[in-house]
């Protein structure tokens, strides 16, 4: 009962369940990967639905590019609007890459550059760096270190950390929009042009 979008489900175990989430104007759904039955809902989204969830410290994480990043509890029935709504933020959204987390920290990124750290547990902004490039891929989690890829194939990598700290850049000589995969000790990435792996033989 939602319009279309372009967010992707994710799917995850909690509760005592195999549950499959779901992003589309007006709802976050939570469903039983079991029989495809509705665990629960909530009335949260906006406009043109394009990040995607991401399910970190215990709680479902999504974007309502129109005006919050919040976290839900997972183990509600029905309406669970305001029943587990665990926090939101409300400044610094994206409105095309996803967020990504350690379990710790979450990091998002606005298409024009605008890295954000926030606690995982509460949502509190932890720092914030302008990195002064446009984005379009969502940021991706290697190890310790945060990937943020711009539109021109510039390639920054920063501490996964509590404290910012740029590690390195370097330049693809490419356009980028598609988010990166990794897979196998290797990072894949899809430019206008190439497809290109980054990371040593084996």
């Amino acid at each position: 009962p939602t319009h279309g979008s372009w967010a992707s489900p994710i799917i995850f175990e909690a509760a005592g369940k195999t549950q499959i989430i779901t992003l589309a104007l007006p709802l976050v759904m939570g469903s039983s990967l079991a029989d495809g039955n509705e665990l629960w809902r909530a009335e949260l989204m906006e406009g043109e639905i394009t990040p995607s969830p991401i399910f970190a410290a215990g709680l479902v994480m999504a974007i309502n590019p129109a005006s919050k990043l919040f976290a839900l509890r997972p183990d509600g029935a029905g309406d669970v609007t305001k029943s587990h709504l665990a926090w939101t933020v409300e400044e610094s959204l994206p409105d095309i890459t996803s967020p990504v987390s350690n379990g710790d920290l979450v990091f998002t990124v606005t298409t024009g550059g605008l890295l954000t750290c926030f606690d995982a547990k509460d949502g509190k902004m932890v720092w914030q760096k302008d990195l002064e490039l446009e984005v379009q891929s969502s940021p991706a989690i290697v190890g310790h270190r945060l990937l943020v890829l711009n539109t021109k194939g510039e390639v920054v990598w920063v501490e996964a950390g509590r404290e910012f700290k740029e590690l390195s850049r370097a330049k693809l000589d490419d356009k980028f929009h598609a988010s990166p995969a990794i897979a196998n000790g290797h990072i894949y990435l899809r430019g206008a042009t190439n497809l290109w792996c980054l990371g040593g033989k084996k």
